[in-house]
């Protein structure tokens, strides 16, 4: 098996992080989602809820 060097060290700099869409396609990700019971349709409700409550209060660990 040969690996994309471009690809694995991508992430290796401090707070460069993949798209969230390129993770969810990862087929690693869709075993571990498996073997937690977590379904995409799920998983995308949950994405869903917290991007709504983020446009809501973008940093609701300050409220005081």
């Amino acid at each position: 098996m040969t690996v994309d060097k471009s690809v694995t060290h991508r992430w290796t700099a401090a707070g460069v992080e993949p798209e969230l869409a390129e993770v969810l396609a990862d087929p690693m990700v869709h075993l571990v989602m498996h073997r937690d019971g977590v379904s995409p349709c799920g998983l995308g409700q949950v994405i869903a809820a917290a991007r709504a409550a983020l446009r809501r209060d973008p940093c609701p660990c300050l409220a005081a």
